[in-house]
Formats: C-alpha cells, sequence, structure tokens
C-alpha cells in the first residue's frame, strides 16, 4: 500500500500539523499551502496510526476494528476510502 507508506512519511513529517479535537474528531494543517483538512473520529484514528507508523493496510484495518465497533470488511473499505482521499490532497498535488 504505497500511498500509506507515503501518508505515513508526510504525517511525520513538520510539514503537516495535526490536531485531535475534543468530540475526537480532528484537523490537519498542510503547512506549505495554508489548506486545513477537517477530520471525523474515524480518519483521526487513521492519521494518528499512519503518524505512529502503522503503515499497512491490514494495521490500519485492525486499528479501526479495535477503536470501533466495525467488521473487517467494512473497515477496510473505510481504510481503502481514507488513503485514497487523503493521498489526493496531501501527496498528488505535492508531486
Amino acid at each position: 500500500m504505497r500511498r500509506a507508506v507515503d501518508l505515513s512519511r508526510l504525517l511525520s513529517s513538520d510539514a503537516i500539523s495535526q490536531t485531535r479535537l475534543a468530540d475526537h474528531s480532528g484537523v490537519i494543517l498542510d503547512v506549505d499551502s495554508l489548506q486545513v483538512f477537517s477530520l471525523n473520529d474515524t480518519g483521526m484514528c487513521l492519521v494518528e496510526a499512519l503518524r505512529e507508523g502503522v503503515d499497512d493496510h491490514d494495521g490500519l484495518v485492525k486499528r479501526l476494528m479495535s477503536q470501533f465497533d466495525v467488521d473487517e470488511v467494512t473497515a477496510a473499505g473505510d481504510v481503502d476510502t481514507f488513503v485514497e482521499e487523503l493521498a489526493l490532497y496531501l501527496v498528488d498535488r505535492r508531486i
């Protein structure tokens, strides 16, 4: 899952700032473009996992399953969608 690896590196860099909000959602600030991305609690969980170095599909799916009452198929779909959408905003436009 190449995009997850790219996201993990980018989210761990100084170019991206993240903040978890009181309701467990969060925001990401792209320091270079000054764009702000809002995340629901699922997205924030995945961002935190990526920042911690969980950059493989199975690891991200397991993280969602451990944090939320969700089956593996649903978690896998959520991971796929999230990684693609976040990569579109944070990785693809940098290339």
